[in-house]
């Protein structure tokens, strides 16, 4: 069996949440995706093993391959093998939720977040630019301005022609979840 990458495993859980369309934040929600899991793949993961993989409670050691391959077959693979097989390939089509920049309105705001807890609210210029309203953790700063052409859920952000204010000129290219992408994209209703 292949190693397992946090890559590997934080994007899988990010799928597994977007699939949920459920944030897993107490006790109830880890019973629900347990039931959720039972009912799609007809196999059982109990809640407490579903928080110790969602970090929820602390786990020193490694993930069982059963429970790995369960959880995706939830995803929509047929097993840990073939998600790792998918995962890795070099090109391909991009089915994740995505915002295309070019679709948005002038004054339009998205929320964005990215490990570890990182997160920026964002407002629409035009013209392919966003300001930063408001900043967790991040060094983009509220006031930063950058260039974007889309967000993908699972994909790292790429914010080009970045202007700080802090800085008071133009920056470098600023990448946001190089390693396991945006871990939310929400477009806020104005």
């Amino acid at each position: 069996m292949q190693a397992i990458s946090d890559n590997d495993m934080e994007r899988l859980k990010q799928i597994i949440i977007h699939q949920l369309e459920r944030t897993l934040e107490s006790p109830a929600d880890f019973e629900y995706l347990s039931e959720q899991i039972q009912k799609k793949t007809g196999e059982y993961l109990s809640p407490t093993t579903l928080k110790r993989v969602f970090g929820y409670i602390p786990y020193i050691g490694q993930i069982r391959p059963t429970s790995l391959s369960i959880l995706a077959r939830y995803a929509g693979y047929s097993g840990w093998q073939d998600y790792l097989d998918k995962q890795h390939v070099e090109s391909g089509f991009i089915t994740a939720k995505r915002v295309v920049v070019k679709e948005l309105n002038k004054g339009q705001k998205l929320c964005v977040a990215w490990n570890p807890n990182r997160e920026c609210l964002i407002e629409y210029l035009g013209e392919g630019r966003f300001v930063v309203l408001h900043a967790q953790n991040s060094k983009l700063q509220i006031g930063d301005q950058f260039t974007a052409v889309q967000f993908i859920l699972g994909q790292p952000l790429t914010a080009t022609e970045v202007v700080s204010v802090r800085e008071e000129r133009q920056q470098d290219t600023y990448i946001a979840g190089a390693k396991t992408g945006l871990t939310k994209i929400e477009l806020l209703n104005v």
